[in-house]
């Protein structure tokens, strides 16, 4: 590694310091030529994406054999109806509603409060 420390103190020895700076001034313009070739080439072979693939959510999920995962369906279910003998709650499973949407704001099913139109 010590080749231009001893590069530079033999030129100095010999009184041919000028020739050595203009050796290295050569090298370095090959250097930098030969950069400038690679580059563009580089920038010629590589170019931008045809198509980006965006990160997300998936859009089913698979179990582990290759199936797909079935939604569970949300019910509702109706504790207020109670048997007159008072023997306790039956319950009344209501499966084909589902939960509405309720806003924060004015309370009303359907929407959600950033896109309240009562505001």
């Amino acid at each position: 590694m010590g080749y231009a420390k001893k590069a530079l103190d033999y030129a100095i020895q010999t009184d041919k310091l000028n020739e050595l700076v203009s050796q290295l001034e050569n090298f370095i313009e090959a250097a930098k030529e030969e950069l400038s070739n690679n580059q563009e080439n580089i920038n010629s072979i590589v170019g931008d994406p045809i198509q980006v693939k965006h990160k997300g959510r998936q859009p089913n999920r698979y179990k582990s054999g290759g199936k797909l995962l079935q939604k569970k369906k949300k019910t509702i279910r109706d504790v207020m109806n109670v048997n007159d003998q008072h023997i306790g709650p039956v319950i009344q499973d209501f499966s084909n509603q589902k939960r509405a949407r309720h806003c924060q704001k004015c309370k009303k099913t359907g929407h959600y409060a950033p896109r309240c139109p009562n505001i």
